[in-house]
This record gives C-alpha cells, structure tokens and sequence, in this order.
C-alpha cells in the first residue's frame, strides 16, 4: 500500500494523521513542529529529498536499509523503509509469539487471547484515576452500564514522588486486585523528570530534562543517566510485584512521543533527532526491564503515533493511538487506524490506547476498524454523574447514557464477565 509522500516541495512535512488537521485548513500539528495535509489546499506538491523530514528534523538517509535507525559513520541516520512517504511498505506477516520469547505462562496465553479478539471483537477499556486511590472508576462503569471493563489502565506516575502525602501509589496493588477478580491490566508511566526532587516534571514546558545521547548511544557518562537508571529500577520493582503475582501487564511507557509535549519526545538543541532520542530509550528500557531485570511478564505497547519513532519489530508486541476528538463523535476512526496499523513493517494488533468518545462498534465493524481495545480516559477529582470537560466517563460530556449502555451491551465488545481465565 502506498504511503503519503514524506516532505512537500518546500521540505514542510506531510501530516500523518488525520486527526493533525481538525480545523480542516490544510495544516496541522506533528512532531512539535507544523505539517500540511497532503492534496489539501496548502499543498505546494510534494518534494523528492535525500532525507527524511521529522518535525524540523532533516535526517539523512542511511546507505543500508536496516529497517530502522543506524549509526553510520560518525553520524544518526534513518532507514529509507522507516520514512513515511519514501516507499511503498510492504508488512511481513503478523507473528503469534512476543518479543520476549521467555515471557511467562500467563503472559503468552494474555496475549494469544488478544491475537484471536483482534479483528472479531473489541475489549472494553477504562483508565483508573490514577493520582486519586479512593475513586473507584470500575464503580462508575458498572452504575451506568450494567457492566465493568474487560481491561483497566494503571499508572506509575506518582512512584518515586519524595513528598509526602502524595496520593496514587496504591497502583500496582489495585492492578493485582483486578487481576485476581478476572481483568485484564495495563500500564502507563508519566515519566517525571528523574533529576528532580519533589515533584518533578514530564510536560516538556515543565522541565529541562532530555534523554543523553553521545556517539548515538545512551551517554552512560552524562550527570543524569544515574538517575535516569534509579527511576527505571525503581519501577522495575513494582513490574516484579506484578510479575510474582502471577500478572501480565500491557506495559505502554513513552507515551505520545512524536507529540513533543513529554520530554521524552521533545526536540533537542543538538544534532540528534528526537525520534531517535526516544528509539535509543525505549530500547534501554526492554533491555534493562527484560534482560537485566527478568520481567517477562510484559506486553510491550508502542504508542509514538509516528512510524518514525518506531524502535523496531524486535520491541513491540502491540501497535496504539491516542485519539481525543470532540464530543458525542462516535465514527470508528478508520483514518488513524489504518495509519496506525501500517506504521510497523510486520503487521502487528492495533489499538485505541486512549479515547474521550469511545468509537460505536457498528461503524466499527462497518469500516473495519478493528481497535483491539479502548481505553476511555480518567475523570477528575469530582462527584459521581458530573457532566464536565474533564469528566471523561462519568457525565454526558463525550458520551451520553445511551451510547455507553450501547457499547457495553454490544455482542462485539467484550466486558469482565466475557474475559476467559488466564491461569
């Protein structure tokens, strides 16, 4: 299938996704920088370069097509195959094992049963109020559907906070009480800045923090890389406290990073492009989580949202986008789930790793657009039925009583009752 060229005569990125546009005048926003629609109004017609245009970034093509990023030289270079637009890609076929070949009992039978879902049916998702313990968002599903969520969402974000009385650190205990009633667990980390005190930062406004990199490796040497690493194995125990449990997680960190708006995908005042600042930590990350540690309980879920940011086949178990798109908007999103699933050279699951209105399964069915799961987002610290903007389940802000009671009832969705056990 043929992709969206990659850069415009002038060298301005083509946008990627669909949902970069939603004024409809030709430009949107990727990669922290601007990017126009291709065939749109602000077309100028598409240019034909020796490199790779990310963002600003203008990264040179490597002399051998390795599929992914390489160090060639002396210098960061892309894989012409890695450039949206430059070729037409063709998928190798999806694999049945994960990228961890000593993943555990429970965590190869989790994701065999996520194999066969995908493209018949769709788990429904609900992210926990991840920085608030006594709000109980399963609750709040069940009052207004009948029904609790197949899959809840947990977050590390608040681990290591050195203040005290910070709320939010009962997650890896509320993710095994889940598991144990028959759910599914997934998990995000809003990474803080590991340099700090307090509490730190992850928006990028926020923090001066980047990834080191020297030589296009992790700069072992820079001041902040052991702080990097005591961040990385302070969450590394909590994945084991899982993993004793007996608890697969859906482990999705880095997320949004082509956004620029986390520092793990900001852009950078030097010669490294922040795709690749972010590929070189997501590959830390496996590596230090699955081979220093052991975890083998993890189902690794990429969510750059950028085929440029994509660490490789040998990293990723589950392709996602993030997709938060006005209110009561119920289409399936078949746009960006075709961009999304065609972002990783082998065809991998393709999911919904974070929504406002949850996609209407019909249409979903209709268009094909096949999510393996959806995960609607928290609410904020508010009483029950709260219709606001920040209320992103409970209320009628993105989806009325009626839509919600449609979905969880719908013989294509499947809920906790519906979940097999994994043991």
């Amino acid at each position: 299938m043929a992709l969206i060229p990659n850069a415009t005569s002038s060298a301005q990125p083509y946008c990627r996704s669909s949902a970069s546009d939603p004024d409809g005048d030709g430009w949107g926003w990727e990669n922290a920088a601007s990017c126009v629609v291709y065939q749109s109004s602000a077309d100028p017609g598409t240019g034909d370069f020796s490199f790779c245009v990310i963002g600003e970034t203008q990264t040179p093509l490597c002399e051998t097509d390795n599929g992914s990023w390489a160090y060639e030289s002396g210098a960061i270079c892309l894989a012409a195959s890695l450039c949206p637009g430059v070729t037409e890609r063709v998928q190798s076929p999806a694999s049945n094992a994960l990228v961890n070949s000593n993943a555990t009992t429970e965590t190869q039978a989790v994701f065999s049963y996520l194999l066969e879902t995908w493209g018949e049916a769709m788990l429904s998702g609900q992210m926990d109020l991840t920085w608030k313990d006594d709000i109980d968002m399963i609750q709040r599903v069940i009052n207004d559907t009948g029904h609790a969520p197949a899959l809840m969402g947990y977050d590390f974000m608040n681990y290591g906070v050195t203040v005290p009385g910070v709320d939010g650190l009962q997650q890896t205990e509320e993710a095994i009480a889940w598991w144990q009633r028959g759910g599914l667990v997934t998990f995000a980390w809003h990474w803080r800045d590991p340099t700090a005190s307090g509490i730190g930062e992850f928006y990028t406004k926020s923090t001066d923090f980047h990834i080191p990199i020297r030589e296009g490796a992790l700069d072992t040497s820079h001041s902040s890389y052991e702080a990097l690493v005591a961040d990385v194995d302070l969450i590394a125990a909590e994945l084991r406290v899982l993993q004793n449990a007996g608890v697969p997680v859906l482990w999705r960190p880095l997320h949004e990073a082509s956004g620029g708006w986390f520092w793990w995908g900001r852009n950078r005042s030097d010669e490294v492009p922040a795709a690749y600042a972010q590929v070189v930590l997501w590959r830390f990350l496996y590596e230090r989580l699955t081979d220093h540690h052991g975890l083998n309980n993890l189902i690794w879920v990429w969510n750059g949202q950028h085929a440029a940011w994509y660490p490789g086949e040998d990293y990723v178990d589950i392709v996602s986008f993030d997709i938060y798109d006005g209110t009561h908007n119920y289409e399936s999103q078949i746009d960006t789930y075709r961009e999304t699933a065609l972002m990783p050279s082998r065809i991998k699951p393709v999911a919904l790793s974070e929504n406002s209105n949850i996609p209407d399964p019909d249409l979903m069915q209709q268009d094909g657009a096949w999510w393996l799961f959806f995960m609607v987002w928290n609410d904020t610290d508010t009483a029950e039925g709260v219709t606001q903007e920040g209320n992103f389940w409970t209320g009628e802000y993105y989806n009325s009583s009626a839509h919600k009671q449609h979905v969880y009832g719908h013989e294509r969705v499947i809920t906790l009752e519906e979940l097999p056990a994994f043991d």
